[in-house]
């Protein structure tokens, strides 16, 4: 970067200077150049300024000039000074005016038709004239022959003779040298401008491009006072008449500052180009983001104050502008029949609107019914819905993906707590089976004493964790399906005789009653015979438990619906201050106090072993009632 001339401002000041020298040099060499080849300078008898067209065309219209004085007011200085004149008859060479004297050398003289000026032939009495004897002096024949006499063509006013005359001097000697300097001129000036143009917005020690102060002010805005300045210069150029070199002088001084405002407007935009998004500092473009910015502001207000509203009322806005829309357009198709094909047009539209809106609805319906019969993996596709039925499709398909997680993640933990549980169930009964072991060994050797009380207390309470350590493990075999059911017709009657049998001592220690109902004599259903007798047995062992001694338990066996119904009720000891539901799960009891034997999970796997024999296990708590409810299919 320390060579790079972008960055030099010295550099940038030159060729400044440069591309204004230049590009006045090619101005005169491009325009001399084109203005000498239309003169004649390249015609080989051209010699001298009055053998150019130049002069010849300037002396024609100033010798009309004078013609048309003399006609009409009688003086033929009317248009032009700074020369003199001879008129005479073309016809008859006859003198009708002149005032040239001798230091006047340089003569052209031209023939006009006097029909050329509208003159009539006669004296005509002119009217404002001072006296009523005034009167124009008569036209001559037909022709006019009029000599004009000149001296120095600075003094000619009214004509640019003078500016033809300086640039005649400035053209006519270089001639032959000014296509070559028109070709470097205008190749140097682009070379220059290029340069510039490159070296816009770079400062020296930045890779970066930096604006200026100009290059702030916004695009459009800078435009148009460039114009404004840039007309105002050209008006003032096109508008001086000063003549010769004078002339010449202010053009060239006007021309200056006029080519500094194309440069500094073409370096700006260089300068915008570069940094990029140039039309972003631009007027119109911040009124049109303002304009943006309010559309969306009230569109966005407009929406939200609609979304606001209650779906139903968001219908009932739509259907009241569609109901004003009907009578404005049909009343207006009275007079032109465009409103009355707009009319057809909107109700076409409501026509197909409400066609699509039932078809979501519809779509909708059935995601509803999937979800319902149990399918979480219906899904609606959304992608041609719109507005709240979009939402409440989307909202739908949110409830499958959220029902999907909630039971893979039951799953999961169930999983888990089954695999917990039988794996630590299965690491107990090792080190516990050896020490049931050795105390039956100890029980053995005839203890007496407190030693004997210690072993009665190890024994009681190895064989309750025995027994939880068994529980645990049918738990989860139960509640995974990890045992095997062989279901047979069976005759229930007997089964719960046998099970109230095998617990009469328990029951009778109890002070129990057990009353027995079957009212339909022998029922058989389809039931593994082992997992049935193990649901009894639970049961039976809670009530021989938690009944309140002196006290009923009814079993009762029934038919309902092709299925084999059998209740069990008893009264509990203690207060039931849980749910029935709460009862089902692990590791509950009735008594919160925990202060009876058990685990808490009969209940639980009873109702597993259950339903893997394809029936039904259910309990209700009623005050100090207890009952549960078995249903098997009927064989």
């Amino acid at each position: 970067m320390k060579h790079d001339l972008r960055g030099s401002l010295l550099a940038k000041v030159v060729a400044i200077f440069l591309v204004v020298l230049l590009g006045l040099a090619a101005l005169y060499s491009v325009g001399g150049l084109a203005i000498a080849y239309e003169a004649g300078f390249y015609r080989e008898e051209s010699q001298t300024f009055e053998d150019t067209e130049l002069f010849q065309d300037a002396a024609e219209s100033i010798a009309f000039e004078v013609a048309a004085g003399y006609l009409r007011y009688g003086d033929p200085y009317s248009y032009v000074l700074g020369i003199q004149v001879e008129i005479r008859d073309a016809d008859t060479r006859e003198t009708l005016y002149s005032d040239w004297t001798e230091p006047y050398q340089q003569a052209v003289t031209h023939t006009f038709p006097v029909s050329d000026f509208g003159v009539s032939q006669e004296p005509v009495t002119s009217e404002g004239s001072t006296s009523a004897g005034d009167t124009l002096p008569p036209a001559p024949a037909e022709h006019l022959a009029v000599t004009v006499y000149f001296s120095d063509y600075a003094d000619v006013s009214g004509f640019d003779l003078a500016s033809s005359y300086v640039f005649y001097q400035l053209v006519y000697p270089v001639r032959d040298s000014l296509p070559w300097l028109a070709i470097f001129s205008v190749i140097s000036f682009f070379a220059v401008l290029v340069f510039l143009l490159c070296a816009a917005g770079h400062r020296r020690g930045s890779d970066e491009i930096v604006p200026n102060w100009l290059d702030r002010v916004p695009l459009d805005l800078l435009l148009v006072i460039f114009f404004c300045l840039g007309s105002l210069n050209v008006f003032v150029v096109a508008e001086l008449n000063a003549g010769g070199w004078i002339q010449l002088a202010l053009i060239v001084a006007l021309c200056i500052p006029l080519c500094l405002l194309v440069l500094a407007a073409l370096m700006t935009l260089s300068t915008r180009l570069k940094l990029g998004k140039f039309w972003e500092n631009t007027i119109c473009w911040k009124l049109g983001t303002l304009a943006v910015r309010f559309c969306r502001a009230l569109w966005h207000g407009v929406g939200t104050l609609v979304h606001i509203l209650p779906l139903t009322w968001r219908w009932v806005l739509v259907a009241i502008v569609l109901l004003i829309l009907q009578p404005l357009l049909a009343i207006w198709g009275n007079y032109d029949g465009g409103p009355l094909l707009l009319l057809f047009l909107l109700d076409g539209a409501l026509l197909v609107g409400t066609a699509f809106f039932s078809w979501q609805l519809q779509k909708c319906q059935a995601e509803g019914q999937a979800l319902a019969d149990g399918n979480l993996e219906a899904k609606i596709d959304t992608r041609h819905m719109f507005w709240d039925i979009k939402t409440h499709a989307e909202n739908l398909n949110a409830i499958g993906d959220g029902m999907n997680r909630a039971v893979e993640q039951r799953m999961k933990s169930e999983r888990l707590k089954t695999e917990l549980i039988t794996n630590v169930s299965h690491d107990i009964k090792t080190p516990l089976t050896s020490i049931v072991n050795y105390v039956d060994l100890l029980k053995k050797e005839e203890l007496s004493g407190t030693a004997a009380e210690y072993l009665a207390v190890l024994d009681r309470q190895s064989n309750r964790l025995k027994k939880l350590t068994e529980d645990l493990v049918e738990a989860s075999k139960a509640s995974t399906g990890n045992i095997a059911v062989s279901l047979q017709p069976l005759v229930v009657n007997e089964i719960i005789l046998q099970a109230v049998g095998e617990y009469d001592q328990k029951l009778t220690a109890g002070k129990l009653e057990v009353i027995v109902n079957t009212f339909e004599g022998n029922l058989s259903a389809m039931a593994d015979s082992r997992l049935l007798w193990r649901v009894l047995d639970n049961l039976l062992s809670n009530v021989c438990k938690y009944a309140m001694a002196g006290s009923r338990v009814y079993i009762d066996l029934g038919r309902r619906e092709n299925r084999v119904v059998l209740s069990m009720k008893n009264i509990s000891r203690d207060q039931l201050n849980i749910s029935a539901d709460e009862l089902m799960e692990r590791f509950v009891r009735g008594d919160s106090s925990r202060h009876a034997e058990g685990s808490g999970l009969g209940l639980n796997i009873a109702k597993s072993l259950m339903e893997l024999m394809g029936g039904t296990f259910s309990i209700a708590v009623d005050g100090d009632l207890f009952k549960a409810e078995l249903t098997l299919p009927e064989a």
